[in-house]
């Protein structure tokens, strides 16, 4: 479930690198949401997409357990030099060592910043998950040290495919929803190099941006949607947009802007959506005591609180308590999205607590996966379910 990553870490970013430019794996001729296509500036083919691996950005106790099965290199980032050649890697770990330097396994470097490339796709493990593509290890200017996946993009979204939706969903969803992806990642790509952070990294592995699981969730399968959608994205006038998508919406998507810092436009205007109905989140119930509220409020009052404002849809835009209002979303994050399934709810004061009840689940803007599924299981292919999530939307390969 994305959101974006353009405001975090912005300001503590000071570092300039040089840029990597990648290769697909693969190409699929097949592509059967494909209608037309568009030519994007600077982008001449499958981008390589930098991902920060949160767990690791910065690595908790500045290092982080590493695995390599089979050769590998490492190299500076600044030069390219090779640093250091190994015939393998096992059980090892990237560490910051003595007077800054940087470790990878028994190998210290004095350079802060080096990629660490397997001779053999798919073979860097990091933590408990392998990875496609480069490990890029740095200190930033803290000392601390980051961790970033430099992976081209069909690998990358072949990585989040399983991790955003369950692969047993009906081919047209799956293939509206890789297509959704490569739009989220390809926006943020740009929006990274706005920012100036791009040369570092332009996406999270997490909800912070969109789940990438490297290869844990990776199958044939996704292998295969991945393929079949190869270079197809959503434009609006031309222009990338930050394609949204969520769990359910419980009945109505919400326009984007109301909740993300992203211009009004008709692919994230919202509409009803029937879709979903079937779905687990139909309807839930949750009790929350006053006490928590105010704990993760970091307020001492949460009295007569009440949805005060809702967006044009069923989702709560301003929540108002103890005399202090929050925006719906960010009211649903601080208390705990595994608290409030969604900002789609009514709310009855129980004296010590509240008792939410309500439809849904995610922030409600983009498509709707479950939606997405009821729409595929009813014959509607891949492009007709990304029309009608993201209204006005063109459906065109870019590379």
């Amino acid at each position: 479930m994305p959101r974006p990553v353009r405001s975090l870490f912005k300001a503590s970013l000071q570092l300039a690198f040089l840029c990597l430019v990648g290769m697909a794996l693969y190409s699929c001729t097949t592509r059967p949401v494909e209608r037309g296509q568009a030519t994007l500036p600077g982008l001449q083919g499958p981008p390589v997409v930098r991902v920060a691996l949160g767990r690791f950005f910065p690595a908790p106790a500045n290092s982080a357990p590493l695995s390599i099965d089979g050769e590998y290199r490492v190299t500076s980032t600044s030069t390219g030099a090779i640093l250091h050649h190994g015939a393998s890697l096992g059980d090892a770990a990237v560490a910051v060592g003595t007077k800054g330097s940087l470790m990878v396994g028994r190998q210290a470097f004095s350079e802060r910043d080096v990629r660490i490339l397997p001779a053999f796709d798919g073979t860097l493990k990091v933590g408990d998950r392998f990875y496609r593509g480069t490990l890029r290890a740095l200190l930033n200017d803290d000392g601390k040290l980051l961790l970033v996946n430099e992976v081209p993009m069909e690998s990358y979204l072949a990585g989040v495919l399983g991790a955003e939706m369950p692969l047993d969903y009906p081919r047209a969803a799956l293939e509206a929803q890789a297509v959704a992806a490569r739009t989220y990642a390809l926006f943020e790509i740009r929006q990274a190099e706005i920012d100036g952070r791009a040369n570092l990294f332009h996406v999270f592995d997490d909800t912070r941006s969109q789940v990438y699981a490297g290869t844990l969730r990776e199958t044939d399968k996704a292998r295969a949607v991945v393929g079949a959608t190869r270079g197809v994205a959503l434009l609006s006038g031309g222009r990338l947009f930050c394609a949204y998508f969520h769990s359910t919406c419980g009945g109505h998507t919400e326009p984007g802007h109301l909740f993300f810092d992203v211009p009004q436009m008709a692919p994230l205007s919202g509409r009803p959506c029937e879709y979903c109905q079937g779905g687990k989140w139909r309807r839930w119930e949750t009790t929350i005591a006053k006490a928590d509220i105010c704990q993760k409020l970091g307020v001492k009052d949460v009295s007569k609180l009440k949805v005060a404002e809702k967006a044009p849809g069923i989702h709560a835009l301003r929540i108002e308590a103890g005399g202090r209002s929050w925006n719906g979303m960010e009211f649903r994050l601080a208390v705990g999205p595994d608290r409030l399934p969604s900002t789609a709810f009514e709310v009855e004061d129980r004296g010590t607590s509240y008792v939410f009840r309500g439809t849904g689940y995610g922030h409600g803007v983009g498509l709707c996966q479950v939606g997405c599924k009821g729409m595929a299981e009813l014959g509607y292919e891949a492009t007709e379910v990304l029309k009608f999530y993201y209204p006005g939307a063109e459906v065109l390969r870019v590379y």
